[in-house]
């Protein structure tokens, strides 16, 4: 039930269930309410109790390379660890390679955990083996594993968009929106707001005005609790001072688009652009584009 709430948008039902879970000495429990405890409240832009549900996946890793526990349950503590580091930009420092554990997990957690390791290949600037990876892996699944394919489908686009790939990033955005809207999801678009640069915008803002507005509910109150555990362990200084829509358009013109191929891109005019960028550059107290990119997400 926790799970379904957090990935339909409810993460205060989530939390209420998962809190009572964080200590449980059946690991296997207490492992997964720790992951959803520390990403339900980042949706809260509560960041010291997220850091409660990383300080619980970083103490169920150590348990389990310590104790004569299931290959199984080894390998779904990595993926967790991973989960807790790479998603919020943070180095897996201290935890053992997933790569080495994902075969040994279900093909369902085995999906997401490449989905995990795409993530990780895209911030380190590998765009097109980190698109491979998600494409490969759904090519060679039977089932059906909703969470796991839309993830995939969100780093595919996320890839694209970066290389500026903008109809083919959208068509990955909506194989994945189509699967998602099925059943609620909405939290993936939440989380990949930010990296999907404007293809929220492009995709759903117009066609479905609904599911936008609890997306970009959830982004604003996500992306504060993100930036308040990232920015002090990195110290980066990714903002929080930025609207949904300016966020976007500085994520676009820090990778370099010209003010027209945003406004193409977004649909709007060059002159808007500029009004934005404006702003922009006003709350940040910048002068120039290139300056942008300290704020920004990598």
């Amino acid at each position: 039930m926790a799970e379904l709430y957090y990935f339909t948008g409810k993460a205060k039902e989530c939390c209420e269930i998962t809190e009572l879970y964080l200590e449980n000495e059946k690991m296997e429990l207490r492992l997964s309410a720790c992951m959803l405890y520390c990403y339900a409240n980042l949706t809260l832009g509560r960041s010291v109790a997220s850091k409660r549900g990383l300080q619980g996946i970083q103490e169920c890793i150590s348990k389990a390379m310590k104790k004569e526990i299931s290959e199984e349950l080894q390998a779904s503590c990595v993926l967790a660890g991973y989960v807790g580091a790479v998603l919020l930009h943070l180095p897996a420092e201290g935890i053992p390679p997933l790569w080495e554990y994902s075969g040994i997990l279900s093909e369902g957690l085995r999906l997401f955990a490449v989905y995990v390791l795409a993530h990780q290949a895209y911030l380190n600037g590998e765009y097109w083996s980190a698109y491979g990876m998600c494409k490969a892996a759904l090519f060679m699944t039977r089932e059906t594993y909703p969470i796991s394919m839309v993830y995939l489908r969100c780093m595919m686009s996320t890839c694209r968009i970066n290389r500026r790939y903008k109809k083919e990033a959208q068509i990955d955005l909506m194989e994945g929106w189509k699967m998602a809207e099925k059943d609620d999801f909405v939290e993936p678009f939440i989380e990949h707001h930010g990296l999907l640069q404007g293809l929220i915008e492009v995709c759903i803002r117009k066609n479905d005005p609904d599911a936008y507005k609890r997306i970009t509910d959830g982004v604003l109150f996500f992306s504060r609790g993100w930036m308040a555990v990232h920015n002090p362990e990195t110290k980066n200084k990714v903002t929080d001072e930025l609207t949904v829509m300016e966020f976007s358009i500085a994520m676009q013109a820090s990778g370099g688009w010209t003010n027209k191929e945003i406004a193409a891109h977004m649909g709007i005019s060059v002159n808007t652009v500029k009004h934005y960028l404006t702003d922009i550059f006003c709350k940040l107290d910048i002068k120039k584009r290139e300056e942008l990119k300290q704020y920004m997400l990598n």
